[in-house]
């Protein structure tokens, strides 16, 4: 009878270290439902402000939905009668890494607020400085100068003192990008499980934050490269590293909001 009860309690066991182990799989191949849509209808809608418009941008898990432009020296970067995000490079659909910037006007406190839909620009950027935020939400929808549209993967988030000169140039060598993915690997808040070299084809989107106080220049940035073929959209392992603990002890001197900019 005993030697029953032993045999049954190791069946039971061995039961339960399956299911647990199926668990774990299912949940570390979990697949993001973000899909790339045809915005041309929203594109040819946006050209009539005047603009330069050359593609479109949305965000899992936010609502950054809005138009791409090129900025000039006559182009009033202020204006608020639509949503834009604008580069200072001249997108020609041959370049390798694009950079654009948006404003982030009211959600530049030391605790971000996620899921406000009145926020407009790249004020919803900031919800990346959060972990649980980026374990779900890690895809990019991004239509071209040429109207091409495909899906990018983030592989790097940083906060860091940056001026956003990168958005003056959209194609770097082999060698540049190599260094930048390096660069951008350093810098991040996160280590993500993200494969990427300098063959890929880049995303940067740079916003401001008073997240370290009004009289600074830091730009809160995120990089992403282009889903390869045939790659799933299955969301990669994020964790946290070192670069994130100096900004969750930011985060946890205060709630008080930084005066607006």
């Amino acid at each position: 009878m005993k030697k029953k009860l032993t045999i049954t309690l190791a069946i039971l066991i061995i039961i339960v270290a399956i299911i647990l182990a199926f668990v774990y799989y299912k949940g570390s191949f979990r697949k993001s439902t973000f899909a790339a849509l045809d915005e041309s209808d929203k594109i040819n809608d946006a050209k009539q402000y005047g603009d330069d418009v050359v593609g479109w941008l949305r965000v899992e898990g936010t609502n950054i939905d809005l138009a791409l432009i090129r900025a000039d020296e006559d182009t009033d970067i202020l204006r608020g009668d639509y949503d834009f995000a604008w580069t200072n490079s001249f997108p020609d659909g041959t370049g390798n890494r694009p950079a654009y910037i948006s404003h982030n006007i009211r959600n530049v406190s030391r605790n971000p607020i996620v899921g406000d839909d009145t926020m407009t620009r790249f004020e919803q950027l900031m919800s990346f400085i959060y972990p649980d935020f980026i374990s779900e939400n890690q895809f990019i929808e991004f239509t071209d100068s040429e109207g091409d549209t495909s899906l990018y993967r983030i592989y790097a988030v940083a906060l860091l003192n940056d001026d956003q000169n990168a958005s003056f140039s959209d194609t770097y060598t082999k060698s540049e990008q190599k260094r930048y993915i390096k660069k951008a690997k350093r810098e991040s808040m996160y280590d993500i499980d993200v494969d990427v070299n300098e063959d890929d084809l880049m995303l940067t989107l740079f916003t401001c934050t008073r997240f370290y106080g009004a009289d600074t220049s830091y730009s809160f940035r995120v990089d992403a490269r282009k889903l390869r073929d045939g790659e799933d959209k299955v969301y990669a392992k994020v964790k946290t590293n070192e670069n994130y603990e100096k900004i969750k002890e930011r985060m946890e001197e205060t709630n008080e909001n930084s005066e607006e900019v």
